[in-house]
């Protein structure tokens, strides 16, 4: 399969500093590159559309080389760290998970060494299993080097948006639980395959819809959260009212993502510790709505920094070793 060309702030010029580093946080639907040198400062970085649930077995190594083969070839013996679904059963080679609760020790001692795949140093970050509300096993990867990448010597909660958002509580430097939602792969359900599909357009960037899609989703955190147990139903008044115009299909799928945000963040207010501040990890525009949603529920939350894996596999990659033979 081939990768989407790589979007670079400066693909082939030279790096400002010695790389030390190659750190990838590889997806289900991106892999993003870094280029690290001395305390993990990124020298360069670069995306592409090259998930691991899109790639084949022999399809990795191919979309690597397409993102990063001039970084391999200037620094053949740089070591490469690498996290998310590309350790996966799914993935280039799965790499078991650590059970929590599980600190940053347990984690750099399971990195998976796949040496053979590069011809240098590769290692693969285990995800954390947990046991979940039920007794049945919560599980993430990627969003552990995210956390540890945020940490910055406090414990907390760590809220990780995405196709599957997480919260993660952090006591005494150790993963201790988690919770998995499945928020936004629901979302891209309902609006590319439910009845709504056909009742839904995306707002153009006028000032005057923007505010009419905020306002929608606004109108859906505040339902979801006053009926955190009415999901199901809440759903189906999206259709009513994109059908008796009460919202107009610009507005649709801002409403269907506030009652889901909403009724996450409902659940985890309930399941949560209150005396940790939420910390949202990671800017992008699913992560400012969570910002919203919470400011809007007056839940005070923080934010971090938007490249936290690349500071957790840098961590990862010095406590291991890596570094020394760089």
């Amino acid at each position: 399969m081939d990768a989407d060309p790589p979007r670079s702030d400066a693909a082939a010029a030279q790096p400002a500093g010695t790389p030390r580093l190659i750190g990838l946080d590889w997806g289900s639907s991106a892999l993003r590159a870094w280029l690290l040198g001395d305390a993990g400062r990124i020298l360069a970085r670069r995306e592409s559309a090259a998930g691991a649930l899109g790639l084949d077995a022999d399809g990795f190594h191919a979309a690597l080389l397409a993102l990063c083969a001039d970084w391999l070839e200037a620094w053949p013996r740089l070591p490469v760290v690498a996290c998310g679904m590309v350790g996966s059963r799914e993935g280039w080679r799965e790499a078991p998970r650590v059970r929590a609760p599980a600190g940053f020790e347990q984690l750099a001692a399971a990195l998976l060494a796949f040496d053979e795949a590069l011809g240098r140093p590769f290692r693969i970050v285990p995800g954390v299993m947990a046991r979940g509300q039920i007794d049945s096993p919560d599980l993430m990867r990627g969003g552990e080097t995210q956390v540890f990448g945020a940490l910055r010597h406090r414990d907390g909660l760590f809220v990780l948006p995405g196709t599957h958002s997480r919260w993660v509580e952090v006591r005494g430097r150790r993963i201790v639980a988690l919770r998995t939602y499945m928020t936004g792969e629901i979302y891209a359900l309902m609006r590319r395959h439910s009845t709504l599909a056909r009742m839904c357009t995306d707002p153009d960037d006028s000032p005057a819809r923007q505010a009419d899609a905020l306002r929608a989703f606004d109108e859906g955190v505040d339902h979801a959260a006053a009926h955190p147990g009415s999901l199901t139903h809440l759903l189906f008044t999206a259709r009513t009212e994109a059908l008796l115009e009460g919202l107009a299909a610009h507005q649709v799928p801002a409403y269907l993502s506030g009652l889901l945000i909403g009724t996450e963040l409902a659940d985890a207010a309930a399941w949560s510790p209150h005396d940790l501040v939420p910390t949202l990890v990671a800017r992008s525009e699913l992560s400012s709505r969570y910002a919203h949603a919470l400011h809007r529920l007056r839940v005070r939350a923080r934010v971090a920094d938007g490249d936290s894996a690349a500071a957790g596999l840098y961590a990862l990659a010095r406590h291991a070793g890596l570094l020394d033979a760089a």
